[in-house]
């Protein structure tokens, strides 16, 4: 059963209800080598100076944001390993964890560090390491934690005794897969009597639509946006 059925067999108008973060603490997957750890190769070589440096700065500079992109899509279940920078930017851009500048700041500087066989300029270094830097840094910054769980209630003038009140749906990740599992929920007790439950995996439309709306909830940053982008998705399905 999809979220859109599991909502019409309990009654639940999403078109109607409101949404609040839930808490949770979901963290990034380790890597072997971490995006700090490339960030701080290039950090020292480029305080060594020279050429051979700079272009060890640049390179670092170069893995420190790709190891950054791929750690936030494999935290989130995706294979993102096998595809090129494009297609990680594109993905990163639909779960809402780049803000736009930034997203413009690192595609510009991918360009340029491509061009590995060119002699990098002092100043085009320098840039390198302060973009690999914001984005490695505000990355792990929202994970301290993300919180990972969405709470969707509908106003009190539309419940009725035997409706459902509100959905709970909370991120999950187990060695192969990463999912929300959504929980139904009646009134009776603390916390409501769960009903029925779903899943919504990663790469679902929605999936990606409920990820960038924790991430715009966290930052209050352009919130209804990413409400309107939900309702989008939802009414897709």
């Amino acid at each position: 059963m999809d979220i859109k059925e599991f909502c019409l067999a309990h009654g639940f108008d999403m078109s109607k209800c409101g949404v609040a973060l839930g808490g949770g603490g979901f963290e990034m997957t380790e890597l072997k080598t971490s995006p700090v750890e490339f960030l701080t190769l290039a950090e020292d070589d480029f305080e060594r100076g020279g050429l051979v440096a700079l272009v060890n700065a640049t390179t670092n500079a170069k893995r420190a944001i790709v190891s950054q992109l791929d750690q936030l899509l494999i935290s989130f279940g995706y294979p993102s390993l096998r595809w090129n920078v494009p297609k990680k930017i594109e993905r990163l851009r639909a779960l809402g964890l780049l803000a736009p500048s930034l997203l413009r700041k690192v595609v510009d500087m991918r360009n340029i560090l491509e061009h590995e066989y060119a002699t990098p300029e002092l100043k085009n270094v320098e840039e390198a390491l302060d973009i690999a830097s914001l984005f490695v840094m505000s990355a792990s910054a929202m994970f301290i934690p993300f919180d990972d769980v969405l709470e969707f209630s509908l106003p009190d003038l539309v419940v009725t005794e035997s409706s459902v009140t509100h959905i709970s749906a909370g991120l999950n990740r187990e060695p192969d897969r990463v999912f929300y599992t959504v929980y139904a929920y009646k009134p009776g007790g603390p916390g409501g009597s769960s009903v029925g439950q779903c899943e919504i995996k990663s790469g679902h439309v929605l999936f990606e639509a409920m990820v960038k709306l924790s991430a715009s909830l966290m930052l209050r940053y352009k919130v209804n946006q990413a409400l309107g982008d939900f309702e989008a998705a939802y009414a897709q399905l």
